[in-house]
């Protein structure tokens, strides 16, 4: 369990990255199944954790007193490691506090329990900068390395539920793991049907990251789910910390063309200026 002294947020040093959060925001012990294996660039915290998910009801008092001296309209980030929904039923509470200190909101998530609070974050939205980015990393290929809310079925169902919404959202594909779910067809087919719900931006990491613990339980699923790549990515990869796909420059030429001829925003500065405008160059103008 969480000490009861830890703080709740911590600061984002690199605003550049991690779609301009101010803090993070983590309530929950536990971690996200996934990073019992990897992470990717796109993730703030790496770490995994055994042991279940939790939540105290105290931590919403904590977080009130810890946003007392915070910046209002700083952006609070909550991504899923673990998955805020894998806790909470409802981010009404969290909305509340952050409506009241006058806070914006990144959200990841894969859970399907985001759509019985669309109605309250539409509403949050109207006076707070929101963004939400659902996660997808296969189009039909099932693995334990991410999951099924990680198929684009589920991402599918989320988007499309989202956009009924006057709430900003997009796709992330993470992770992209070499040779499993790297392939330019299946990758294609993602963005496309995601450029077909209108969203408003696309973003995939192209990485994955390792730990000398994490690698070894990478390397335990692949001899289980795909034995006959063992020999190929122990010679191309080894015992490496980052793996990138060899597809990665076909995959990032197809990604902007495609981003670029449907006017999907693609790059990270304009995915951000979406819902957290530079406030310099606005002064500028004037």
């Amino acid at each position: 369990m969480k000490s009861l002294n830890l703080h709740l947020l911590s600061p984002n040093k690199n605003q550049k990255r991690f779609f301009g959060v101010d803090y993070f925001l983590n309530m929950l012990s536990g971690s996200n199944p996934n990073f019992k294996y990897y992470s990717t660039p796109l993730d703030q915290n790496p770490v995994y954790s055994d042991g279940p998910i939790s939540f105290l009801p105290e931590y919403y008092d904590f977080l009130d007193a810890e946003l007392e001296n915070k910046d209002p309209k700083s952006i609070i980030g909550i991504q899923n490691n673990p998955d805020i929904y894998d806790g909470l039923d409802s981010l009404d509470k969290i909305l509340e506090i952050l409506s009241k200190h006058k806070m914006g909101l990144y959200l990841e998530t894969t859970s399907i329990k985001i759509l019985d609070d669309l109605d309250i974050l539409e509403e949050f939205g109207k006076n707070n900068p929101l963004l939400i980015s659902i996660p997808a990393a296969s189009l039909k290929k099932e693995s334990k390395l991410y999951g099924a809310n990680y198929l684009f079925e589920n991402t599918h169902k989320i988007l499309s539920k989202i956009k009924n919404y006057d709430i900003l959202c997009g796709l992330i594909i993470k992770p992209i793991i070499p040779y499993i779910n790297d392939d330019l067809e299946g990758f294609k087919a993602m963005i496309k049907r995601a450029i077909s719900l209108n969203v408003d931006y696309i973003y995939p990491s192209f990485s994955i990251k390792f730990d000398s613990k994490k690698i070894k339980a990478f390397y335990d699923i692949i001899d289980k789910e795909f034995p006959e790549l063992m020999v190929t990515l122990h010679e191309e990869y080894g015992m490496k910390h980052v793996w990138e796909s060899p597809n990665m420059s076909e995959l990032k030429k197809l990604y902007v063309f495609e981003c670029r001829k449907n006017k999907v925003k693609y790059a990270l500065k304009d995915i951000i200026n979406l819902y957290k405008p530079d406030l310099n160059i606005q002064m500028k103008l004037f």
